[in-house]
């Protein structure tokens, strides 16, 4: 065996699998902010309604960047989940109860 205590092992094993998920993170938030806004998509993919270059389809879903109420939105195909564009909200919803 290795003359590493157990416990040492089992630490840096974690910490490292720590910083490996914040790396993907990372990578896929720096994917979404450096997706084209609408109108630049739809002009490199000469369309006149936005659609999936990949598949073709028309169902989209949006998503916030940051949380669901965010202002940035990112867009993607329900179909085949490939992020497509994104924009900006007029104004983020009213978070509480109209009543």
């Amino acid at each position: 065996m290795t003359d590493i205590p157990f416990p040492i092992l089992i630490a840096f094993t974690f910490l490292f699998g720590c910083l490996f998920v914040l790396h993907m993170h990372r990578r896929h938030q720096d994917a979404q902010r450096a997706l084209p806004e609408l109108a630049d998509y739809l002009a490199t993919h000469n369309q006149q309604a936005p659609a999936c270059n990949r598949c073709g389809s028309a169902n989209l879903k949006e998503m916030g960047l940051h949380d669901a109420n965010d202002v940035r939105r990112i867009v993607s195909c329900a179909d085949c989940n490939r992020m497509l564009y994104q924009y900006q909200r007029e104004q983020a919803p009213e978070s509480g109860d109209e009543a």
